[in-house]
């Protein structure tokens, strides 16, 4: 089904709409945008917008905590940009939570306000995104910083 039909929300269809449209106008998208996109399904939708409605719909059910995993993983540098913007406007908007698990260190130095470093499965250290990217090893600040182009 189209956006509107994937938010199952129990709440009446005026409503719903509503919160909706708020969401995704607090993940980035204009008014007009976020009207257009309730009524279009998947495969009617750029890569980037199907990336920030996938966040969207999982803030509408307005969780305490967002986990992302490697959300950044396979973007092209638009898609990345625009579903990084889609997350610092939902913390801003909507005061929300994201524990991100994240091998690329420039999205959590632009994302984050805290960080942790871990290898082999141990928590090493914890603190500012800054200070757990000076204690990456030469190896690993070459695989996981200045991705972007």
């Amino acid at each position: 089904g189209n956006l509107t039909d994937a938010i199952s929300l129990d709440l009446p269809s005026e409503f719903a709409k509503m919160k909706s449209l708020h969401v995704l106008t607090a993940v980035g998208f204009k008014e007009e945008e976020a009207a257009s996109l309730l009524e279009k399904y998947p495969d009617q939708m750029s890569g980037g917008e199907r990336h920030r409605v996938a966040i969207a719909q999982v803030l509408i059910k307005e969780p305490n905590i967002v986990i992302l995993d490697e959300p950044t993983g396979t973007m092209d540098p638009i898609t990345r940009r625009h579903v990084t913007e889609s997350i610092l406007n939902a913390r801003e908007e909507l005061d929300q939570t994201f524990v991100i698990i994240s091998h690329d260190m420039d999205f959590v130095l632009e994302c984050c306000d805290s960080a942790a470093l871990m290898r082999d499965g141990k928590l090493l250290d914890h603190g500012k995104p800054e200070d757990i990217v000076n204690q990456l090893t030469s190896e690993e600040k070459t695989k996981m910083l200045n991705k972007q182009v």
